[in-house]
């Protein structure tokens, strides 16, 4: 998350918007750039911190042992997931304001398609 934080910061225009997602795709906040490429590691570090207590703990102590060895990276994987999908969403979106449509460029739209019948 840290190194896709990384290359984002050098990839991204200055002036992109990150999304931060609360429950589903419909509910999200529009950060700064720089707010955006330090709340998603700071997620993962907490859902890190939280699941690894958990399973360390006695409340994890009945669990499976395979469930120990597969939640934490599984969780840390969606949430990679999502913080990739607000990345590439950031860098398809030009202005703040601008939610839904995306970056002018080769191949986005705007061009004819040629048919043969």
């Amino acid at each position: 998350m840290i190194a896709a934080s990384g290359y984002a910061a050098v990839t991204l225009p200055p002036g992109a918007r990150i999304r931060l997602h609360v429950g589903s795709h419909e509910r999200f906040f529009l950060v700064s750039k720089r707010v955006g490429l330090v709340s998603w590691p700071a997620a993962g570090a907490a859902a890190y911190g939280v699941l690894g207590g958990v399973s360390a703990s006695g409340l994890g102590a009945g669990w499976v042992p395979g469930v120990r060895d597969v939640l934490l990276p599984a969780v840390m994987c969606v949430l990679l997931g999502f913080q990739a999908g607000a990345l590439v969403l950031a860098r398809q979106h030009q202005g703040p304001g601008d939610v839904t449509a995306p970056a002018a460029g080769p191949g986005r739209g705007g061009g004819t398609t040629a048919r043969s019948e």
